[in-house]
């Protein structure tokens, strides 16, 4: 669509590096979408080099109505850039975020766009997605809250894939937010501005990926940077401060413990330690005691094998 056209209801932003033989499966589950309404579908390169620039052009001709390309000029790997520039290209009323991997499931645009038009209280709203070549579901847990709020957001992380989420742009676009933030800090800020609705129903496809953050010491700081970040946002937004704290501290715990079941043994020590009073108070009786025992990780492995053996968990597989 060009800009004397009429404005869509809602933009897809898609954001994609390097996925040639994944980016055209994902961009044909959007435009096969049947919707009562126009939706764009804006589509970011981050300057790939296996081809998946000649898909996405070879779709910009077969839907040019529809589809909008932006090809970035060089790569900056974060993909934080590229985020940006897609979505602030978003017209729409509504928009809607999937990773170049992942797919949309028949009837996903026009379930939330209803949605956001029937329930003004909404501020964001996504929905449950199945694990692509896995029987798992993320999303779709009865534990999880159909009608959250930010409390929710920072007691539980992340309990959606971003893959899913639909926000309103007047209310969430992403001017409002600092260049380099995670979509857990834009979640919290819309929180803020209204409930989120988690849709039970699988609305679409995640392609699971073990990140390896917390290999990485560097990737890993950085990551833990940006979440201490939301956490102070949430706290300038006016939430209890002492559960704004407690929360944090159980965010770094995970971290901590990430970064020792990766073998960064001295990264998960300085992360796991707590510091003053004040975070002494907040912490859990887990985090005092691996605070206590940072010096010996092993401390941690035992932890979780007792957590298997009482409560039937398995590991964490994922750190939302």
């Amino acid at each position: 669509m060009n800009d004397t056209r009429q404005r869509p209801k809602v933009s897809v932003c898609v954001i994609t590096y390097n996925q040639a033989t994944l980016i055209g499966e994902c961009l044909q589950s959007v435009v096969d979408q049947q919707t009562d309404f126009d939706f764009e579908l804006i589509v970011g390169d981050d300057c790939s080099t296996d081809g998946t620039a000649e898909v996405v052009r070879a779709f910009a001709l077969r839907y040019p109505d529809v589809i909008r390309p932006i090809y970035q000029p060089r790569n900056i790997g974060s993909g934080a850039h590229n985020f940006r520039t897609v979505h602030l290209a978003a017209r729409g009323r509504y928009v809607a975020h999937i990773d170049g991997d992942d797919l949309m499931l028949p009837g996903k645009l026009r379930a939330q766009a209803n949605l956001l038009d029937a329930r003004p209280d909404v501020a964001f709203c996504a929905h449950a997605v199945r694990v692509i070549d896995s029987d798992r579901l993320i999303g779709a847990d009865e534990t999880s809250p159909m009608l959250g709020t930010v409390r929710d957001l920072l007691r539980l992380g992340t309990y959606f894939v971003h893959s899913s989420v639909m926000y309103r742009r007047d209310q969430g676009g992403v001017e409002r937010f600092p260049e380099q933030v995670i979509d857990y800090y834009m979640h919290i800020e819309r929180a803020a501005l209204g409930a989120v609705y988690l849709d039970k129903r699988v609305l679409g496809a995640y392609r699971y990926h073990a990140s390896g953050l917390s290999g990485n010491p560097e990737r890993a700081a950085a990551t833990e940077r940006y979440y201490e970040q939301a956490f102070d946002r949430a706290l300038a937004l006016g939430i209890d401060p002492g559960f704004v704290e407690h929360c944090r501290l159980e965010r770094r715990m995970k971290h901590a413990i990430g970064r020792c079941l990766a073998g960064d043994v001295a990264g998960y020590a300085k992360v796991v330690a707590l510091r003053g009073a004040g975070e002494w108070r907040h912490a859990s009786w887990r985090h005092r005691l691996l605070s206590l025992t940072r010096s010996q990780p092993r401390v941690v492995g035992l932890y979780f094998t007792a957590r298997r053996l009482f409560s039937g968990q398995s590991l964490p597989t994922r750190s939302a």
